[in-house]
């Protein structure tokens, strides 16, 4: 009796077998797994619906006196019969006036540049309670006016690099900084070329 008293395993030693283990790292991996994907869900919801993201502005504003370069945005703008040349100046035309308004003698635009969205996350790094993420998104939807005045225009379906801080906000996230230097950039030398800061 006495022997069979000392050859039993102690109860902890029932739960290291192989099959076990690999249960229990399994199980564990998984848990992690849905935690981080719904916390990346979380994070490219609080991307696609601000529209500074989803469907930024073209924002430009220029002079309807500005010289009239047919090789300049000016020129392609007209081509895409956005506006014509009088000789008081630019005058928009009815299909012009769906993307620009005039204030005084200012051409403003009124318009959203086009539709893009979260296509995949490269990077995502935390800094205290903000996250800072690297990620690639698409256009969906490019509209006329950025196609014909933007240099280079986007392009429809092609992957483009963005970052972006997201700062919590309740059980949200919210964005504080978006750089997408694909569109930030163009637009900016457009709008210092129609401001006549670039020649």
């Amino acid at each position: 009796m006495s022997a069979l008293i000392g050859t039993e395993e102690p109860v902890w030693k029932r739960f290291l077998t192989p099959w076990k283990i690999a249960a229990v790292l399994l199980a564990v991996f998984l848990i992690s797994q849905a935690y981080l994907t719904r916390r990346d869900r979380v994070m490219v919801s609080a991307l696609d619906s601000p529209p500074a993201f989803a469907t930024p502005e073209l924002k430009l504003e220029f002079s309807k006196n500005i010289p009239y370069d047919p090789l300049s945005f000016v020129g392609r703008g007209a081509r895409a019969g956005f506006w014509t040349w009088t000789p008081q100046g630019l005058e928009l035309t009815p299909e012009g006036s769906k993307y620009f308004r005039m204030d005084g003698d200012r051409m403003v635009s009124q318009a959203a540049a086009g539709r893009r969205r979260f296509s995949r996350l490269r990077e995502r790094t935390t800094h205290g309670e903000n996250q800072q993420i690297v990620f690639f998104y698409q256009w969906e939807e490019i509209t006329p006016a950025t196609a014909a005045l933007l240099f280079p225009p986007p392009k429809l379906g092609e992957e483009y690099l963005a970052s972006a801080v997201l700062v919590p906000s309740g059980d949200a996230w919210q964005v504080s900084s978006l750089e997408t230097r694909d569109f930030d950039e163009p637009l900016a030398h457009l709008q210092s070329i129609a401001s006549g800061v670039l020649q």
